[in-house]
């Protein structure tokens, strides 16, 4: 190949002598606007990609809201502000504290994380493992809560009812309604509404998430040829859809639904039942005619307690995987209980008794107080007291 140069021209000869030539000035303006199409290009995607990020920030955090905390010194026992009222319990693996006035939550050492004044008149509180949620008793309002801050708060049209809220960002809550029963409306992490159900004649009693929040089962009681029933529901949230089955499990009044990793475990004024969670089947039931004091959550053992009228205390009943019987403990004094890793603590006055091995085992705790709540995080006793809270290795 030849190359000639000639003043500010440029000839460029093929291999096979056909005699094509190029402007060198034409060829430097063609790559300076190249230059400058590709330079454009660059700046207006980076200019999209900061606008796209100004514009959904909330969500691009939302995943770092409880990474970096300042939380406060630690050490128990924690003093308890000045209020009417305390409710405590877990925030994954933190704990929280809601009075008359502000939620309070805490690392698991006791060092305050946030103090956030909720405004409502009658507080009420439910909470999981990264999410708490405090709504107006007789109210329409509910706001959401990561351990540091306010997530997001929302004003319904009908009054509140209960709420449930999942292992992870989803909520539910259910409230009445003018031309229905109930309505159960679900909302994600942002507070958008994804789900509604309005009960058209039959009240809404329990809700529960499955543990990745694509399916919800609830409870609902209604009337059947005249009779009274309950059934249990099931629900793909991720679709616009009538239930995926319905369950009757008779003229019974429910009292709990629990997703298990067994299926669907619930407690009625009569008895115990197990669901598939996929088609609704029933897998076990049993029937009891004491007056139900408490019902513990399935971790490691299933576990109600009953009023013993023999005794003047409480019974605990412990069942085995079908729902039959496995063992029973009487008690004349019950505080509070809380069911972790199959062992049930028992909580009376100044003492804490943990009974494993189906209640045949027991190891007793002395305090340094009465309390009146126990909760179990992480390995650790979290005592709430009359000023304090407490906590005791285990």
């Amino acid at each position: 190949m030849g190359k000639y140069i000639i003043g500010e021209w440029r000839w460029f000869f093929t291999e096979n002598n056909d005699n094509k030539k190029v402007d060198l000035k034409e060829v430097i303006q063609k790559k300076k606007q190249k230059t400058f199409i590709i330079r454009t290009i660059v700046v207006a995607v980076i200019a999209v990609a900061i606008v796209l990020v100004v514009v959904n920030w909330e969500k691009i955090i939302a995943p770092f809201h409880d990474i970096a905390v300042n939380a406060g010194k630690g050490g128990f026992p924690v003093e308890l502000p000045g209020s009417t009222s305390y409710v405590m319990d877990s925030l994954g693996d933190n704990f929280y504290l809601l009075t008359d006035t502000y939620v309070y939550t805490f690392t698991a050492d006791g060092g305050q994380i946030a103090n956030i004044q909720h405004g409502f008149r009658e507080p009420s509180v439910v909470s999981g493992d990264k999410r708490l949620l405090v709504f107006d008793k007789n109210g329409k309002g509910f706001k959401v809560y990561s351990r540091s801050e306010e997530v997001y708060s929302k004003t319904l049209d009908d009054t509140i009812v209960f709420a449930v809220i999942g292992k992870n960002e989803r909520s539910a809550v259910v409230t009445t309604a003018t031309r229905y029963s109930n309505y159960l409306c679900i909302f994600n992490d942002e507070g958008k509404q994804i789900f509604r159900y309005a009960s058209p004649t039959e009240r809404i009693m329990q809700v529960c998430f499955s543990d990745d929040e694509k399916y919800v089962y609830l409870t609902v009681v209604g009337e059947k040829n005249g009779e009274f029933i309950t059934e249990v529901m099931c629900f793909d949230i991720t679709k616009e859809q009538d239930a995926l089955w319905r369950q009757n499990i008779g003229n019974v009044l429910p009292y709990s639904l629990e997703y298990c990793s067994d299926g669907i475990y619930g407690v009625t004024e009569k008895g115990l039942f197990l669901l598939n969670a996929s088609d609704g089947k029933i897998k076990a039931q049993n029937t009891f005619s004491q007056t139900v004091m408490g019902i513990g959550k399935t971790k490691g053992e299933r576990i109600i307690f009953f009023r013993d009228t023999a005794f003047n205390g409480q019974t605990a009943v412990v069942y085995n995987d079908d729902l039959s019987e496995k063992s029973r403990k009487s008690f004349s004094e019950v505080s509070s209980f809380d069911v972790n890793g199959g062992v049930l603590y028992v909580l009376s006055g100044n003492k804490l008794t943990a009974y494993s091995n189906s209640l045949q085992n027991e190891k007793v705790y002395d305090l340094d107080d009465d309390y009146s709540k126990v909760k179990i995080i992480g390995g650790q006793a979290y005592l709430l007291g009359y000023n304090r809270v407490q906590r005791i290795s285990l």
